[in-house]
């Protein structure tokens, strides 16, 4: 090699260097840029199929989707100019721009399953950067990535939270609207207010009112005493709504009914992945015999959930879909609905009394 093709060589490198050093230069954090944080492909409940954390210059807004991208919830809190400063010198001291698009499991590191897909993205004018973690573990990611996405989580865990004092004033408001206090309600007090350690955050409000009447609801028409009545009513509040509200320990505001009362539930699922079978399969619970699947199912929601079930019934739909219909006191319902079951249809319920 002779010295003017050395010399050449030398001056190439020099001007690519400053290309690729000007090109960053470009690429910097705008103070106006959007964060998402997405993730997606996990084991969840239907309805949270799809999460997706939008932080802009003045708000934190969650939106939840199910399966087929139908918006299911969605949570909007402000955040102040310091913490939206912090994200941004985050990004930049954690050098996001030049992490990798996608980081997965190294050699020797164990599978996570069901887990999901996390994508992180930074978006502004000129450009835009997405680093995907694919399954969604921390020990997947490095470091400054980790520092990141535990951020952007606390933040989703904002946007869905409630200040205790807005919690109370929504709870207030929701029990003098209820049928039982507007009936007869006064004198409406707050006697405790716990904030529970959940995800995501709940409020369990307790208050105390006076009824003139004896009962429950609406009793517009009924025959009641007329006695004045201390009640104590629990209400829960999470994501800036009323989601429980219970008096007494006996009667759901809610669905005005005692909790006594038997609801007929159902859910639809592949026949192979209904959850008792997959336990007993897995040799949670032994029978002295062969056992009917009403008396796996009765055992799971026991030990598992301590939920009684009746009237245990199952229909195949097709080659692979099984329709399930059972009885819960309407105390349980809300651990149901949480577990993916719905209130039977009328058709259905006439079934199975």
């Amino acid at each position: 090699m002779n010295r003017r093709t050395l010399v050449l060589i030398l001056l190439l490198t020099l001007l690519s260097a400053g290309c690729a050093e000007r090109n960053n230069d470009l690429q910097t954090i705008s103070d106006d840029a959007v964060i998402v944080h997405l993730t997606y492909g996990a084991f969840t409940l239907p309805e949270m199929a799809i999460q997706e954390l939008i932080v802009n210059e003045t708000a934190v807004n969650l939106s939840i989707y199910g399966g087929d991208r139908e918006l299911t919830s969605r949570y909007v809190r402000t955040i102040n100019e310091s913490v939206r400063n912090d994200l941004l010198r985050l990004f930049r001291d954690n050098q996001f721009l030049e992490m990798e698009e996608t980081y997965e499991p190294r050699e020797g590191q164990p599978i996570v399953a069901d887990v999901g897909v996390v994508e992180i993205s930074l978006i502004q004018d000129n450009f835009s950067k997405t680093v995907k973690v694919d399954p969604y573990y921390e020990d997947y990611m490095p470091q400054d990535l980790r520092e990141i996405d535990r951020e952007l989580v606390r933040l989703r865990m904002h946007a869905m939270s409630t200040p205790p004092e807005e919690a109370r004033d929504i709870a207030e408001e929701w029990i003098t609207n209820a049928p039982t206090y507007a009936y007869d309600g006064s004198n409406l007090t707050l006697t405790d207010h716990v904030i529970l350690d959940s995800f995501p955050e709940q409020h369990e409000i307790t208050y105390e009112f006076m009824s003139s009447q004896a009962g429950y609801g609406n009793r517009s028409g009924e025959a009641t005493a007329q006695v004045v009545t201390l009640h104590t009513i629990v209400v829960m509040v999470a994501g800036g709504k009323v989601t429980s509200a219970i008096i007494d320990g006996v009667w759901d505001e809610m669905y005005q009914r005692m909790l006594s009362d038997l609801v007929v539930m159902e859910s639809s699922m592949p026949c192979h992945e209904a959850p008792w079978v997959q336990w007993y399969e897995e040799g949670n619970i032994q029978f002295p015999a062969e056992p009917h699947e009403e008396e796996i199912a009765i055992a799971y929601f026991g030990e598992i959930y301590s939920i009684e079930i009746s009237n245990f019934e199952s229909e195949r739909l097709d080659s692979e879909t099984c329709n399930y219909t059972l009885q819960v006191r309407q105390r349980d319902v809300r651990m149901m609905e949480d577990l993916g079951w719905v209130e039977a249809r009328p058709s259905t319920f006439y079934l199975l009394t």
